[in-house]
């Protein structure tokens, strides 16, 4: 390795010093605090024979290693292979120093936070020498709901800055007995320096609160577990925010839960017992498996097995969110029960909660009861959700276990970069040097709770990271909160961004491709250059700009909003394309589609162009065709329609059936025709070919066209890159065909892989768009000055 190589060579060119005695100073970045990174220096310095020191700095560790020329090559090559394993090493730069003739190796006490560019740490599940510990009665931490050390536990919802050192945690509050203090203080001692370390003597405490917060005698998990078994929900505190936790078995509490949540089918996911209990219920890959047992431990969307839960936690949907314990409250709780629900505690929409003066607000309306502590929490983090097609893992919300790691962006700009990301999924992204952080997610910022959190987080990492951006970079959208915040922060330089470019870039940075590559970018809707509503794009790009080469081709989206949560106006506008005035008579191929609905009403406002912007979204052909195929009316979540057709599809068995697009030339850029695929797919729903059967079709259809046009694209333009992104990949199903069709081909297919294809992804693309700007790449894009 590299970095190995580094070592070796200062060793090497230092020999002749000081009777061949030699000293180092080796500067360690990366993600090197907060994971027993320093205690691992000490052992391995102590087993080679070295002295000096190691400390935490605000850029990562310095270490100084004393000793003869072997001793310190030894240290170097097991400092590179040896590492514990939540750290990372990113660089590691050595010089040789004078020597000091020191004979021990110490940890220091850490430097001020200065420069703060060392890596926040992240949060991971309770490891199992912590597990082992709280279920031994000889443990001193025996049934400890707080167990923790170098190795597990609460990181980056604890922290308030860099380094990181228990004086910048929440865990301030909580003085250190003797018995914690002398772990802490023991570099041979697991929890040495373990930041959160705590034991029933000293650190935070459980309680049981009723509705009306009264404080309810007893163990509070026993207490807590015989409340949920007697059905009622509980608000349960985490490491990023509360939980509602309930019976999963029981169709008249999930109904409650739906009631009170103002949820009425957006799925719920489950916490299981143990990987043994998930397999009974879901299929887990090999993929899946390593996710769901990682210290990341995410919610892990999985296909179930039919009819062994009830529908009423995911209708009309193929896949469970399935995860595991990942705290010690978690573990403990989960002793009493094989399943539970266990969502997100707030109310729909709305930011998650996560302190004791918003519970106020779900107690006694939501919950029944809550399970909570006083370690305070101070950043907000939902847990993250991965799906795995064709064994790649994919996140679909990138937030606990994964945020803050940074991401590189290939290029250092010469100014820091504040990108604000879109409306829905929101996050943000800040540039420091050539490492990007983004944040966790936000959630949908139509909301001003939402949009409060999202500024206070804001704020927190730029006075952390200690960042003041130059730069701020956002959606073309005139009417999204991001882009009048980006107005009202008021910057040296504003970069709007094209919705659908940022999804290509944020692929690009990840994979670190040079471009131009071909960006197969589907989603439901996004502000176009040419002020319509995109989301079905081929585009040929580049960091510094794109050609839009394909669209879908557009139809007006009636009643803006509306025709997202009515997904037969869209059938509606595609059908009209296609038979005109005839749609609505007697004897009309749709004829009884519509007869309950206003379509008469919905056509003269489309072709009045009232409240009508057209759009070529692929996001809203899909639900167009799960109308036609009995999906529903009407939606009350986004891409519900989408998830209910992918639900039918998974029905069937593997076919060939596919339905033709059409290709017509428009000035130069292709325009994708599905008229021939929507009057195929009303013939055989005439015929009586089954729904599963034709929602397979369908997906195999789409699926070929991608192939189609990548390849015609990848020849034309001479690139072998081709992308996908978008929220419509986070449909299993499309990924796993487009991915075993493009095998063999002469290209090579890419996808996300550390952020969301949905528009949780965005906010980095932007940001790579805005270094290209200040590299002054960028050609003709939309860029203001202030």
């Amino acid at each position: 390795m590299k970095r190995k190589d580094i070592i070796w060579k200062e060793v090497a060119g230092s020999t002749g010093l000081s009777d061949g005695a030699v000293r180092l100073r080796i500067a360690v970045t990366g993600r090197v605090q907060g994971v027993g990174f320093r205690p691992t220096v000490y052992r391995l310095a102590r087993r080679a024979g070295m002295a000096g020191f190691v400390r935490n700095t605000g850029k990562g560790v310095i270490i100084e290693v004393e000793g003869p020329p072997e001793a310190a090559d030894r240290f170097g090559r097991s400092l590179v292979e040896d590492v514990p394993p939540l750290a990372r090493i990113d660089s590691m730069d050595s010089e040789a120093i004078d020597l000091l003739d020191e004979r021990d190796f110490r940890i220091l006490p850490s430097d001020d936070p200065g420069g703060a560019e060392a890596l926040f740490p992240v949060d991971t599940a309770t490891c199992e020498d912590c597990l082992e510990e709280m279920r031994d009665p000889s443990d001193s931490r025996y049934r400890y709901p707080f167990i923790n050390c170098t190795n597990c536990g609460p990181r980056f919802t604890i922290i308030e800055g860099l380094p990181y050192d228990r004086p910048l945690t929440t865990m301030r509050e909580f003085t250190m007995d003797r018995y914690c203090e002398t772990q802490y203080g023991d570099p041979a001692d697991r929890r040495f320096h373990a930041e959160p370390i705590s034991c029933p003597g000293c650190g935070p405490t459980l309680s049981l609160l009723g509705d009306k917060g009264d404080r309810i005698d007893g163990d509070p998990i026993e207490k807590a577990a015989s409340l949920i078994e007697q059905g009622m929900i509980l608000a349960v505190k985490g490491l990023g925010g509360y939980h509602l936790a309930c019976l999963a078995t029981d169709v008249e509490v999930i109904s409650a839960l739906r009631k009170r949540k103002k949820r009425p089918v957006k799925p719920f996911a489950l916490m299981f017992k143990d990987i043994e209990t998930i397999e009974r219920y879901a299929h887990v890959g090999d993929a899946e498996r390593r996710l769901l047992v990682s210290p990341e431990s995410p919610i892990v969307l999985l296909r179930r097995y039919g009819g062994k839960l009830p529908e009423e936690i995911s209708p009309r949907n193929a896949f469970v969110g399935a995860f595991l314990p990942y705290t010690p409250v978690h573990h403990l709780l989960m002793e009493h029960f094989e399943i539970l629900i266990m969502t997100s505690a707030n109310y729909t929409d709305e930011p998650l909660i996560s302190n004791e003066t918003e519970l106020a607000g779900i107690l006694g309306s939501i919950a029944d009861a809550a399970l909570v502590h006083d370690r305070r929490i101070s950043h907000k983090c939902d847990d993250s959700i991965m799906f795995a097609p064709g064994g790649e893992p994919v996140p679909i919300r990138r937030a606990r276990g994964f945020v803050p790691e940074p991401v590189s962006l290939g290029i250092e700009p010469p100014q820091a970069i504040l990108a604000l990301g879109g409306q829905e999924k929101g996050t943000f992204t800040l540039s420091k040097g050539d490492k990007a952080f983004v944040s966790s997610h936000l959630g949908d910022l139509g909301d001003y709770r939402s949009q409060k959190n999202f500024r206070a987080e804001l704020e927190e990492f730029e006075r952390i990271l200690e960042v003041t951006p130059a730069v701020v970079a956002h959606d073309l959208h005139p009417d999204y909160f991001t882009t009048r915040l980006a107005n009202e922060l008021d910057p040296g330089r504003k970069v709007g961004v094209q919705h659908h470019h940022a999804h290509a870039v944020s692929v690009m940075t990840e994979h670190n491709l040079e471009g131009p590559v071909v960006a197969v970018t589907f989603d439901g809707t996004g502000y176009g250059a040419d002020g319509t509503l995109w989301g079905g794009e081929f585009l040929l790009s580049r960091y510094e700009g794109f050609d839009r080469v394909a669209r879908l081709s557009p139809v007006p989206l009636v009643g803006g909003e509306m025709a997202i949560k009515e997904p037969w106006r869209m059938a509606l506008v595609h059908l009209y394309r296609i038979y005109g005035e005839s749609l609505l008579a007697p004897d009309s191929p749709a004829s009884g589609l519509f007869d309950r609905l206003p379509g008469r009403q919905i056509l003269d406002l489309a072709l009045k162009g009232v409240n009508a912007i057209e759009t070529s979204s692929i996001g809203r052909l899909f639900d167009a065709v799960a109308f036609l195929l009995g999906c529903g009316e009407r939606v009350s979540y986004e891409a519900e329609a989408a998830v209910a057709l992918e639900a039918l599809a998974w029905g069937a068995e593997a076919c060939e059936m596919q339905y033709p697009f059409d290709y017509n030339d428009a000035d130069g850029m292709i325009e994708i025709d599905p008229s021939p695929v929507l009057k195929g797919i009303l013939k055989d729903i005439d015929t009586g070919k089954c729904r599963e059967e034709i929602a397979r079709a369908f997906h195999e259809s789409v699926a070929a066209m991608v192939i189609e046009l990548s390849a015609r694209f990848s020849e034309k333009h001479a690139t072998e890159d081709v992308i996908i992104a978008g929220g419509v990949f986070q449909n299993r199903l499309l990924c796993e065909l487009v991915m075993k069709k493009a095998i063999g081909a002469s290209w090579r297919l890419y996808q996300h892989a550390i952020v969301p294809p949905n528009d949780g992804g965005i906010s980095l693309g932007q940001a790579r768009v805005a270094a290209a700007v200040l590299q002054g790449e960028l050609k003709g894009f939309n860029e203001s000055k202030e």
